[in-house]
């Protein structure tokens, strides 16, 4: 070892940036492969005035390479040294003098040392042998992450490397792959709901790292339990955390991942009860359901206040808003992706709760140990209370009855060590019906069979065949106008996916179709008295495909980039009857002048739709990041209503000749920041959205049984922006966020003829603009078991059309109304408390139970949730505002598991 004087080195280092470099540029002494580092530079003395300053211990690991053949002196240092602590200084033109950075290992542990006080795990684990390290050279590192309770394998789990500042995701089958410097590295593997894990990590060669996660105890100075930093979280993603909805304020004790999305940046709701949700100025019904992969087209029980999703029966669920992954299509504002959980593969567990309008109870378990499992889950209302509670100005809707219930099951069989299969069936009914003798009854229905097989181990795929559907029944039982209304939607699917992922490139691609067969309206006389006619519109049938490509990748050092593209087309296919209207003339019923008979089978229109996608990530520094994102989007299935939420018979409709497919592009860019101990999260994004072929409806146009839908439809044109801040504690005894989005929804509708024409062709606010929305929502726990949870909401009314005169003519009433959404309800907001008491923390305990008090809408605001008109006589109609819920609803629910 050679001693280096203080005095002589900081002198050294202060002033020998200023000497001349050109011994380093030199090629030395022949290299021998394998010979020790340490001798080479003996060497290298011996033959030349240079001089080395180091300590032995931190060369001897060193050896020389064959590739260094022929390099200068300088290149062969930067090659060894990198990603080491060693660092060197050239001073003088002759004194190489070796030094060890720490800041690296100090870094480290000090995040240890952090983790160990908040009571996170810290492994240790050592691949390979120290003695043979070699600086420089790359190993891999591979492995597979199960959940602890059901052995299952875990996908899009988050690994993070801290001295890499780089994230890493297992497929879907749990799998993961990096490529690593030898080395010694801080691994974290994150996931919702499961506690955090750290390995310290020291690698000399290619070896294997599995993990087994466990979900998260209740905890006093709660571990954050995140799926990925806001800072690396894919572009427009969010993920819902299952264990925080049950200690939320519900209403009447219903936890719902539905209203749970209601309340995040850039989403809201138009009224107070609706399960339907507008995403960056998008209607309802551009948000694509998935359950286990099936689409689900109505969300909602007992007329929107409770959500169609029992919480207990869903293991994941990401939503995204912007950037949507090529695999997506067929809506064009966002997608909401449920995966049904899958039952213990070791015991039976339950879960369940009961409140005062509704129960649940779900429960899984092995069906061959180890091999196989299943999970069933069933919920229910009993009680008709409900509507009487609400204090609702409406009589026909206090009066009313309304039940509903929903189940799911779940089989997952393990073939072997590298294929599954799965199969799932979700079904609800709700039925409804007010003091007039009005009867509605829907149905949802989404039954999934799903094969996965890995070929190797970067390369698996997934065969899926589904079974979608959706009806609903109205019924009037006075005889003198009895009637059954019937309609139903039924879409079988096949899905093929492919997933490649490596080291440097992550690709999905694929083929999706679905078949659609829908029965727009059956109207039959229920009774001998009645005056209804017997009528059918002629059912309709379409194929929707899709091809689909995506490949994610780093781009140097700062840039994560991910693009693809989905390719869709659909066919309008026969029976079916297509008409002919006169040129140059409205698109009405009167201006018919031919149709066309087509057979089963025979296409009768076709739209292709290219859907560019791209997702890019920036990374700024250790803790902030900015985030581009681009996404067009094709939906060939349009709802048609008058009303500004999701009703349960309303109408979806295929595309045709006349009704072309909504097109929506959308751009959006936002900064990314946590703070350095992860204690806070913040972002700012903007958004700019454009939809083609939008419908609205004509003034006083028929919906219902209307053989040509076409002529009571406008096509227009749509426009939305908006900037959304949010700012999130993630730690401590109070945790929440506040978050603030403005927004606003435009529309235009210009046909060539006046009736063709919405507001004379200006532009106009859609039924959902709402310019300011704010959320706000917190968590103080008192102690381990005791909770303190609240929300605060507040947005603008949103926008509504009113008389504002009126006349008699010829006898007849007569209502002139404003422009179309020209006055708007008042403004919206609500307070909502929660106390949970949770059973307790203790893992071996056999059975559970969390009681949760809350109290829903506390300072007892009539908020709006539409507008009535009622004649007043000479024409004139006088609006009324109603509002469903006036007065706080408090609600107790006790809920247990085993």
């Amino acid at each position: 070892m050679r001693r280096i004087p203080l005095l002589l080195f900081l002198i050294c280092a202060s002033v020998g940036h200023v000497f001349a470099q050109d011994a380093l540029d030199s090629t030395f002494q022949k290299i021998e492969p394998g010979e020790s580092f340490l001798k080479y530079l003996n060497r290298v003395e011996e033959n030349t005035n240079l001089r080395f300053f180091y300590l032995n211990d931190w060369m001897e690991p060193f050896t020389m390479r064959a590739e260094f053949e022929g390099l200068p002196l300088k290149r062969i240092l930067n090659t060894q040294l990198q990603e080491s602590e060693i660092q060197y200084v050239f001073l003088f033109n002759y004194a190489v003098i070796f030094y060890k950075n720490t800041d690296s290992s100090q870094k480290r542990d000090s995040l240890i040392k952090e983790a160990i006080s908040n009571r996170v795990t810290v492994n240790k684990m050592l691949i390979g042998d120290p003695k043979k390290f070699v600086a420089g050279k790359k190993v891999t590192l591979t492995g597979i992450v199960k959940e602890s309770e059901h052995h299952s394998m875990m996908g899009n789990v988050s690994i993070y490397v801290y001295e890499l500042d780089r994230e890493f995701l297992t497929n879907k089958s749990g799998k993961f792959e990096m490529s690593l410097f030898e080395g010694e590295y801080l691994v974290s593997f994150r996931y919702i709901n499961y506690q955090e894990k750290l390995v310290n990590l020291i690698i000399y060669e290619d070896g294997e790292l599995n993990m087994t996660m466990e979900e998260a105890p209740i905890t006093l100075d709660e571990v954050v339990i995140s799926d990925q930093a806001t800072t690396v979280r894919r572009t427009g993603q969010s993920s819902i955390k299952m264990n925080e909805l049950k200690r939320q304020p519900t209403f009447l004790g219903e936890a719902d991942i539905i209203k749970s999305l209601q309340v995040q940046t850039g989403v809201s709701t138009v009224s107070e009860a609706s399960s339907g949700y507008n995403v960056r100025g998008g209607g309802s019904d551009q948000n694509l359901i998935l359950f286990d992969n099936v689409p689900v087209f109505s969300t909602s029980h007992a007329l929107g206040f409770f959500s169609a999703f029992n919480a207990d029966a869903i293991g994941n669920a990401s939503f995204y808003k912007g950037g949507i992954p090529a695999e997506y299509g067929g809506r064009v504002s966002s997608v909401l992706s449920l995966t049904a959980k899958e039952g213990n593969y070791q015991k039976w567990k339950g879960t369940g709760g009961i409140g005062l309008v509704s129960s649940n109870f779900t429960i899984g378990g092995p069906v061959k140990k180890d091999t196989s499992s299943v999970i069933v889950s069933l919920r229910t209302t009993y009680s008709d209370w409900i509507l009487n509670l609400l204090k609702t100005q409406y009589k026909d809707i206090s009066d009313g009855s309304v039940f509903f219930y929903d189940g799911s099951v779940k089989y997952t069989h393990k073939i072997n060590s590298r294929s599954k299969f799965s199969t799932s069936v979700y079904a609800s009914r709700d039925k409804f019906s007010l003091a007039n003798d009005t009867i509605n009854v829907w149905d949802n229905l989404a039954v999934s069979v799903k094969y996965d097989n890995t070929i190797t181990d970067n390369l698996f795929y997934s065969v899926g065949l589904s079974l979608g559907r959706y009806a609903y029944e109205v019924s009037d039982i006075d005889p003198a106008t009895a009637f059954n209304l019937n309609y139903s939607a039924t879409y079988p699917s096949l899905k093929i996916d492919f997933n490649n992922d490596n080291i440097n490139h992550k690709r999905t691609f694929g083929f999706h179709t679905t078949y659609y067969r829908f029965n727009p309206g059956e109207l039959d006389p229920a009774s001998q008295e009645t005056n209804v006619k017997a009528t059918e519109i002629q059912r309709e049938s379409a194929i929707e495909s899709a091809l689909y490509f995506s490949d994610a990748f780093n781009w140097g050092e700062l840039f994560h980039v991910e693009v693809g593209l989905r390719l869709s087309m659909f066919n309008r296919i026969g029976s079916g009857t297509a008409y002919t209207y006169a040129p140059n003339q409205p698109l009405e019923p009167s201006n018919t002048v031919d149709s066309v008979q087509y057979d089963a089978g025979e296409i009768m229109k076709t739209y292709i739709g290219p859907e560019p996608r791209v997702a890019v990530r920036y990374t700024l520094g250790p803790n902030s990041s900015v985030k581009l994102g681009y996404n067009r989007m094709y939906q060939y299935v349009h709802l048609i209503s008058n009303s500004a939420s999701i009703s349960p018979v309303d109408i979806w409709q295929l595309s045709n000749t006349y009704l072309k497919p909504q097109i929506a592009d959308q751009l959006s860019l936002g900064y990314f920041i946590n703070s350095k101990k992860g204690i806070l999260e913040a972002y700012v994004e903007g958004y700019y959205k454009l939809q083609q072929n939008v419908l609205d409806f004509k003034d006083g146009a028929p919906l219902v049984m209307n053989p040509q839908l076409e002529t009571a439809l406008l096509p227009g044109k749509g426009k939305a922006y908006g900037v959304e801040l949010s700012v999130n504690k993630l730690k401590g005894r109070l945790v929440g966020g506040v978050n603030y989005t403005y927004s606003r929804s435009l529309r235009k509708t210009d046909g060539k003829f006046d009736s063709e024409k919405v507001n004379l062709g200006e532009t106009y606010p859609s039924n959902f603009d709402q310019p300011h929305i704010v959320n706000v929502n917190w968590k103080w726990s008192f102690n381990r078991r005791l909770f303190f949870t609240g929300m605060f909401t507040y947005h603008t009314g949103r926008p509504v059309s009113l008389p504002i005169s009126g006349y008699i003519l010829d006898g007849v009433s007569v209502s002139d109304f404003s422009d179309r959404n020209n006055y708007r309800v008042p403004d919206y907001h609500r307070l909502d408390f929660a106390l949970v008491l949770e059973g307790s923390n203790r893992r071996n305990r056999k059975f559970e139970g969390n009681w949760s008090l809350s109290i829903y809408n506390v300072y007892g605001r009539k908020n709006p949730y539409s507008v009535f008109l009622v004649p007043k006589g000479s024409g004139i109609l006088q609006p009324y505002q109603l509002s469903l819920i006036g007065t706080p609803v408090p609600s107790l629910t006790y809920s247990f598991k085993f």
